[in-house]
């Protein structure tokens, strides 16, 4: 658990790598390549709940898609990757469905299967086990695949860490962690908490991500 100084930097975009800049909305935008990509949209959580008898309210959904949009008209993307667990089971699928046809008016929408995915599976839905630009493989995380040297983009691990301010202010925050050859993203759904990412051997930067602004913890001090 990380200090929280006062003076930290305020932005909520920031350059992870040549061209690619990482949004703190949850998000990985590749400049020249013109690609968005976020992870683990758990589309339709509240609606698993209710199906289990459980009183959600059903502002996520809207969320997830208000978020999508804000994302798409800044970056203007040709293409919208989504890294898997698309929805969190059955009971979102149609929703689900009905939001990728609005966001394909608007760009090319790339949908990568998750281990939640098995519903989607079942539709008419192209879903991808893998999908390759140039020096990047992306898949959800959940199973190793075969990346020819790219670097892999990935979800599923719902990364977060935590800030801790002076005063005794706790923050958890959900993380962006870039290792060498694995790059692995927030989750972006509004319901996923996130776990505290623990760096054993001090080789990950750990982005952590708010709106508005983003914050890299020291290494070796993930927990």
């Amino acid at each position: 658990m990380s200090i929280l100084p006062l003076s930290a930097p305020s932005s909520n975009r920031i350059s992870v790598h040549d061209s690619i800049l990482l949004d703190g909305r949850l998000a990985l935008f590749h400049q020249r390549q013109s690609w968005l990509a976020v992870a683990d949209l758990h589309f339709g959580y509240e609606l698993s709940q209710r199906a289990r008898g459980n009183l959600f309210p059903l502002w996520g959904m809207q969320n997830v898609e208000e978020r999508l949009n804000d994302l798409l008209g800044d970056y203007q993307p040709k293409r919208l990757i989504l890294l898997g667990d698309l929805v969190h089971d059955a009971a979102g699928r149609s929703s689900f469905l009905a939001l990728v046809a609005r966001l394909q008016k608007k760009c090319e929408v790339v949908m990568i299967a998750g281990n939640h995915d098995r519903q989607l599976k079942k539709c008419d839905a192209e879903l991808l086990d893998s999908w390759h630009a140039d020096g990047f493989c992306f898949h959800h995380g959940d199973c190793e695949i075969e990346t020819n040297g790219c670097i892999q983009i990935i979800g599923h691990h719902h990364p977060a860490g935590g800030l801790r301010h002076g005063a005794g202010l706790r923050l958890k925050l959900p993380a962006f962690v870039q290792q060498k050859k694995r790059w692995i993203m927030p989750a972006f759904s509004p319901w996923a908490a996130g776990a505290n990412w623990f760096d054993q051997n001090g080789a990950s930067a750990i982005w952590l991500c708010s709106p508005n602004r983003i914050l890299q913890l020291d290494r070796n001090d993930s927990d």
